[in-house]
């Protein structure tokens, strides 16, 4: 990591090389910045997609191998090909790889492990990714449109140039499919096909079609059903569990590069054909990509720093830019009658991204978070529920935590979010409230070891998580309901958000602290189990913890932390007991039931250990990682917010304020106002703040309001390289 500083000379050096010229405006567009290498191994570096998307696009075309992590990609495997849809930092079971385009010479091959292909002169970069496949010596390039990709394939002389589709396959080559078919029309040189997937993240089975079109006809082709070879057939359906793809050869020099376009839908062949010609009308591969790249030159300006040099902006950047791929905005992808309301979707899933992206969302694009409110509102007037994760526009209860839509509608009304119909949005939190809640939790106000849910095929409700989410479900719908007038209803889930004593056992100890949060038995025996010991998904399945611990979510009442505190025994004893936690190393804060924790210490009046811990979690974020799964944006938009200072005190319209790690921060809003971050006499190691104005004014505590962000103004900080008395 010594040669960062060199590493933009060598991008451009090699886009040149691979025919993908950086323009003369290349010192000032801030797209030059995201560097997709980052992020893209397994899910302890972060799980993100090599290849290029716009901002929220329903497609992302990537390149596929047979290794590596959830998006498809290993980066020393040999390329398979060209795969549309994937998810980023889903983590668990696989979604999409689907529709796997492969360029080969000669013969074409369908078993995928059969035509791997080594790889040179691979660039990445946030408007196309271009690579050389020297197996078959040829160069293979894409750039995407918000539903559509370009791709050119430059073919080398004396061999003939051949392109398969598998219309079955997912990530790392697995068969995914309970039906397809395909249809080739030699004579318009177009094939389309359909699969019903299955066997994806949600369990839920999916029609998914795509159309492509060559800028050439044909000159050979045929299909592939199961084993069977049918050349010269132009239709065929498959059942389930069984390959199906399709291939064509074409006249091809190094002189007459091949251009293929390519759309998805989730709504019929037709729909894709139609967004085929709406995205990408002619064949200029350059013009699509000056589009993606005008497009992430808007999107990254909405958050910007300065006085770092380019190995910073590089890892700023890319943070930004992956906060911004998902949810994917599908609105325009729906029968004509459907297309008026917003539909976004693959919410992998809510229980992540409630905690950062949607703060971050409303801040920066808060037209968005308003548009997710109304598909999320949509959802539930189509299906009766609208629930934590909607992947491939298909309900599933995946029961992490509680009932997490709750938690986004309620952000977005405490934040302010402008545009949202609450008379329609606070009844998706209020049937949650009453129908979607455990039915113990309702009766006796707690989530019992041993309890059924209704999610399907898993294991992640548990007593010790799932009751601390619902009691913050609970406090969200109260806010909602107070909203629309509905004040008794209010009055009682208020109420009910005290239901984390439930679960409250003020006897249990560890490491000389006492008062945990502890699973508890239907008949209200607490479980007698260590506050140390917690479920990771591989063992300890009887503990009665997601993805934590005692220590862990007894640090997530972020509605009640006056209670929580006192139930730690005072201001004094809380300050002890989670400088113990961090310092032993018994917080996960970087996943994200801690990632408000170490926040906690500006609460009680220490915003110093909240700086010093602010930069330790800062540490984590390596220049070419993240510290575990991105989790479709959570983990970047908690980069973004530690680079800047700031960081969501969910329940609350506030943001924490902690140094920044640059002398200038900016966040623009979509009406323009700037909110510029100043830190005077900042230097690396200056963590802690000294002093502070807000437009001038002295500022004493540790907080700022939702709307003095969004009005834009200035902050200007006195950092410091030893704790201070400031907030305090």
């Amino acid at each position: 990591m010594r040669h960062r500083s060199s590493r933009h000379a060598t991008v451009a050096a090699l886009l040149l090389a691979g025919g993908m010229a950086l323009p003369a405006a290349a010192q000032t567009d801030l797209y030059r910045y995201v560097d997709p290498r980052i992020g893209t191994g397994n899910d302890d570096q972060g799980d993100t997609i090599p290849g290029p998307a716009r901002p929220a696009g329903s497609i992302h075309p990537s390149p596929e191998t047979l290794t590596g992590s959830n998006a498809g990609y290993d980066k020393d495997a040999p390329i398979s090909g060209f795969a549309q849809l994937h998810t980023q930092g889903s983590g668990g079971r696989t979604t999409y790889g689907t529709f796997l385009v492969s360029p080969q010479t000669g013969d074409p091959v369908f078993e995928e492990a059969q035509h791997l292909s080594p790889k040179a002169e691979e660039v990445l970069a946030a408007d196309a990714y271009a690579v050389t496949l020297t197996r078959y010596g040829i160069r293979a390039e894409v750039t995407p449109a918000p539903t559509a990709a370009l791709y050119r394939f430059t073919y080398p002389a004396g061999a003939p140039a051949t392109m398969v589709f598998d219309i079955t396959r997912k990530i790392r080559g697995e068969l995914a499919s309970a039906g397809a078919d395909v249809t080739l029309d030699p004579a318009t040189g177009r094939i389309h096909g359909r699969v019903r997937a299955r066997s994806y993240w949600n369990p839920a089975e999916v029609d998914i079609w795509f159309v492509a079109q060559l800028d050439r006809k044909p000159t050979r082709w045929g299909l592939r059903v199961g084993k069977e070879d049918r050349p010269g057939a132009t239709s065929a359906t498959a059942p389930a569990d069984t390959q199906l793809a399709g291939w064509w050869q074409f006249d091809a020099t190094p002189d007459t590069p091949v251009l293929m376009k390519l759309a998805v839908s989730f709504t019929s062949a037709e729909r894709a054909a139609e967004l085929l010609a709406e995205d990408i009308a002619g064949w200029d591969f350059e013009a699509v990509r000056a589009g993606a790249r005008a497009d992430w030159n808007r999107e990254l300006a909405r958050a910007t720093i300065d006085g770092v040099g380019d190995a910073d902006k590089r890892r700023f950047y890319t943070a930004l830019y992956h906060s911004a791929i998902q949810p994917r905005d599908r609105s325009r992808d729906q029968s004509v009658a459907d297309r008026a309301t917003p539909h976004w979707d693959d919410y992998y899933t809510l229980w992540d991204t409630y905690h950062t992206s949607f703060p971050l969302m409303s801040l920066l694009r808060p037209s968005v978070y308003r548009d997710n409110v109304a598909s999320i509102v949509r959802t539930f007037a189509r299906y009766g529920a609208a629930h934590t994760a909607f992947i491939a526009g298909r309900n599933y209860h995946v029961g992490q935590g509680g009932d997490d839509v709750d938690n986004v509608l309620g952000e977005a009304l405490i934040r302010g979010v402008p545009g949202i119909d609450w008379q329609q949005a606070a009844p998706v939190a209020l049937h949650n409230a009453y129908e979607g809640r455990r039915p113990r939790y309702l009766i006796d106000g707690w989530f019992a070891v041993g309890d059924r849910s209704p999610e399907p095929d898993n294991q992640r409700a548990k007593s010790g998580s799932s009751t601390p989410a619902l009691a913050l479900n609970d406090f969200y719908a109260s806010r909602l309901a107070a909203a629309i007038g509905k004040a008794d209803e209010a009055k009682a889930l208020l109420a009910r958000s005290d239901n984390w004593r439930k679960v409250w056992n003020p006897d249990a100890t560890s490491d000389g602290f006492s008062g945990f949060i502890l699973p508890r038995y239907a008949d209200g025996r607490f479980q007698a189990i260590d506050p140390k010991l917690g479920w990771d998904g591989k063992k300890y399945d009887n503990v009665g913890f997601y993805e934590g611990t005692a220590w862990v979510y007894s640090y997530t009442l972020l509605h009640d932390v006056p209670g929580m505190v006192a139930a730690m025994g005072g201001r004094e004893r809380f300050v002890a007991r989670l400088r113990h936690a961090l310092d032993a190393n018994l917080i996960d804060i970087t996943n994200e039931p801690s990632f408000a924790t170490p926040w906690l210490f500006s609460d009680v009046g220490r915003p110093d250990l909240a700086s010093y811990w602010a930069n330790q979690i800062f540490q984590r974020f390596t220049p070419d990682a993240y510290p575990g799964d991105e989790d479709n944006g959570a983990m970047s938009s908690h980069y973004v917010f530690n680079r800047l200072g700031l960081f969501p005190k969910l329940t609350t319209d506030l943001y924490y304020l902690h140094a920044p790690h640059q002398p200038q921060g900016v966040i623009t809003g979509e009406e323009g106002r700037r909110f510029v971050i100043t830190a005077r006499n900042w230097r690396p190691g200056r963590i802690y703040i000294a002093s502070a104005t807000l437009n001038g004014k002295p500022l004493t505590t540790p907080f700022l309001h939702q709307a003095e962000i969004t009005a834009g103004g200035q902050l200007v900080l006195t950092l410091s390289d030893k704790p201070t008395r400031w907030g305090q």
